[in-house]
């Protein structure tokens, strides 16, 4: 009891020192990321470039895959045949030009400027959604990647994205048991199995309402078998929160 009682205090004061943070952007001169631009205010995004962002809104409300013209939601033909582990994906970008280079700015060259922006994108399209969660999680990343790159990027996103919604971040709610190959060339039949029983969760998670975050999601391969894992120690439900859905 004592040492729950001094998380949340923890958590607290965290979060008021992440707030004051980012408020004290508005007294900092800074600059658009995409055209560079000088600008003031707490996001580094100036009005004429939002404008420009290739937004996701033609999409399954399953797995957020971007439909064709013709093809009219809810679902797409995948989801139809065989639905995913997860209950649903918030995707609100895709995976490209311009919006890419914020994503690889921040996955692989660790420029937080980038994440802090991406972190704003992630909280607008959370305020749009009307559901509750009980636990924020992250897809665990491999430890060779985390090594090479000097950081996980999803949990560095999915820490600050707690303290801006009040979703209790819980890290060891899924971890990873073991890596895979990479999905990079591999076929779509082929990365929807290579992340078979990579994951496992924790029996907390048993009647909870999560949110998993990953930073880019193409397949959802690695996200069904998360929520797989997850449901299967009694999660009652798994919606997955991404920066960027790249194409199939």
């Amino acid at each position: 009891m004592r040492s729950t009682l001094l998380l949340f205090k923890v958590n607290q004061w965290a979060g008021h020192f992440f707030y004051w943070h980012r408020r004290s952007r508005l007294l900092l001169p800074g600059s658009c990321l995409i055209c560079m631009q000088p600008l003031v205010g707490e996001r580094d995004l100036c009005l004429t470039c939002a404008k420009q962002l290739p937004a996701n809104t033609h999409c399954c409300q399953l797995c957020a895959n971007t439909l064709p013209a013709e093809h009219q939601p809810p679902i797409c033909h995948h989801c139809f045949k065989a639905p995913a582990a997860f209950d649903q994906v918030l995707a609100p970008w895709l995976y490209k030009k311009p919006f890419n280079k914020l994503v690889w700015e921040f996955k692989y060259n660790q420029n937080l400027a980038a994440g802090y922006l991406l972190l704003d994108l992630l909280f607008d399209a959370l305020k749009n959604n009307p559901k509750h969660y009980d636990y924020l999680l992250v897809i665990p990343g491999q430890k060779k990647r985390i090594q090479q790159r000097g950081y996980h990027a999803p949990s560095w996103l999915a820490k600050r994205l707690a303290l801006l919604s009040g979703i209790p971040f819980y890290k060891k709610g899924l971890i990873r048991i073991k890596d895979i190959t990479s999905q990079q060339g591999l076929d779509r039949k082929s990365r929807l199995i290579n992340p078979q029983g990579a994951f496992q969760a924790s029996k907390v998670v048993a009647g909870k309402h999560l949110l998993l975050l990953d930073d880019v999601i193409t397949t959802g391969a690695s996200a069904h078998w998360a929520a797989k894992a997850l449901k299967q120690k009694g999660a009652a439900s798994v919606d997955v929160i991404v920066a960027a859905k790249a194409a199939i």
